[in-house]
């Protein structure tokens, strides 16, 4: 038996425009959805709703606090090829955990342009909200809990998008999942004041450009934000803490902007130096061409660590302060990390400033000849103290030896960058 309410409708020259539907808890909701016009509103009373549900005609679905969807535990729960549809308020909950079939809460295909969702609360151990191949959705003040029991591999992200272009995700709360946000072949994303926790990416790039993440907070994961083959990513004001293997890594991305970022507590209690598994604050990894300016490095095992190359950056105004390692480098390439007379803040310079302009008299070189050696044979570190090896340390410093290869700060900063200096050099 059928159980809904017509609860009033718009209308225009005597034609009914817009219809608002109201369902009972328990009912079978798929032929609602399927009956009600495009355009149309369904309200969803506080109760529990059987899934899966498929919507492929533009509704607006409202739901009250402690309306419930729930499936059988297997599949998606929510699936959307309409445009502009809209939904809001809904808990979904113990959807299906294969990832290889994409099992989701809600499963964005292809022409659900424009979707919007909000203030979602989703719980299961696939993916939270899955999209491909659509335009410019907007997910915003939803919560996305994974299944913290199953290995984080064996997750699904908490919002996972492929060839989608122009999304907008906003001050979501992801938590326990695989990536918090995983994009791949996206473009012109659009990311801010989303926190993550308790899982290996906070967000993840991949193949993207032209995008964009500001004041999002990553704590107690694997890595904070990766950006991996992409190209025009500008990444401000982010925040990662606790995170064991790198707060911010460039692997093979180019032409972005790292911009105010702190990541502090980057560490891998069981990394060890010669096994170049310690935590990273920020992780270059081949990546060229960017702009690495008013960040944040601190009290980490490794600041900054430098793979295979990273010419063509332009880093400068940052503060690196009380890592174990400053700068891990063993490239044998020149690179000047600083930018009309004006370079970053290093808490082991022990330079002077003579005429008071906040810029040392002393260039600054984070690694020696002698580090690099130790790195590339790490069964020398037991030499390490050993009263040759700080002769000639000493002697490295004092008579600037290979002064061409290696990084060098040639204009190191007395003090940490102020905020408003960063903000300034951004206009």
């Amino acid at each position: 038996m059928m159980r809904w309410a017509l609860i009033g409708c718009l209308c225009c020259c005597g034609w009914c425009q817009a219809a608002n539907w109201q369902a009972q808890p328990g009912q079978a909701l798929q032929p609602l959805l399927d009956n009600a016009a495009a355009g149309d509103t369904i309200v969803l009373p506080v109760g529990r709703y059987q899934g899966p549900l498929t919507i492929s005609h533009t509704l607006i679905i409202h739901a009250a606090p402690g309306a419930t969807l729930f499936t059988d535990g297997s599949g998606s729960a929510l699936l959307i090829s309409a445009a502009d549809t809209q939904v809001s308020g809904l808990t979904i909950r113990d959807w299906g955990s294969d990832v290889f079939s994409l099992d989701a809460g809600v499963q964005l295909l292809p022409g659900a342009d424009r979707v919007r969702l909000s203030r979602l609360t989703l719980q299961g151990p696939g993916y939270g909200i899955y999209a491909e191949k659509l335009t410019a959705p907007v997910i915003e003040d939803c919560h996305i809990l994974g299944e913290h029991r199953l290995y984080v591999l064996d997750r699904g992200d908490g919002i996972a998008m492929r060839y989608v272009e122009s999304p907008q995700l906003h001050r979501n709360h992801m938590q326990d999942v695989r990536d918090g946000i995983y994009l791949e072949d996206v473009s012109h994303s659009r990311v801010s004041h989303n926190l993550f926790q308790g899982l290996q990416y906070g967000l993840h790039y991949m193949y993207t450009h032209d995008d964009l993440a500001w004041q999002n907070r990553a704590e107690a994961v694997s890595g904070g934000y990766a950006l991996m083959s992409s190209r025009a990513i500008t990444l401000k004001d982010n925040q990662v803490s606790e995170a064991v293997d790198f707060g911010i890594l460039l692997n093979v991305t180019r032409d972005s902007q790292l911009l105010g970022n702190r990541a502090v507590q980057v560490r891998n209690s069981r990394g060890k130096a010669e096994d170049g598994n310690l935590g990273k604050a920020l992780f270059i990894y081949d990546a060229h061409d960017n702009v690495i300016r008013g960040n944040d490095f601190a009290n980490s095992d490794i600041g900054i660590s430098v793979a295979l190359g990273a010419e063509g950056n332009h880093f400068y105004g940052n503060s690196i302060s009380n890592n174990q390692i400053q700068v891990r480098y063993i490239g044998t390439q020149a690179l000047e990390w600083s930018h009309e007379q004006r370079g970053n803040y290093w808490s082991s310079y022990q330079g002077w400033d003579l005429n008071g302009d906040g810029v040392g008299e002393q260039s600054y070189q984070p690694n020696d000849a002698l580090d690099r050696l130790l790195w590339l044979y790490p069964s020398a570190q037991q030499l390490l103290n050993s009263p040759i090896v700080q002769l000639l340390r000493w002697l490295s410093s004092a008579l600037a030896l290979q002064p061409s290869v290696g990084i060098r700060d040639s204009y190191p900063l007395m003090q940490p960058p102020q905020r408003q200096e960063i903000n300034d050099a951004d206009h």
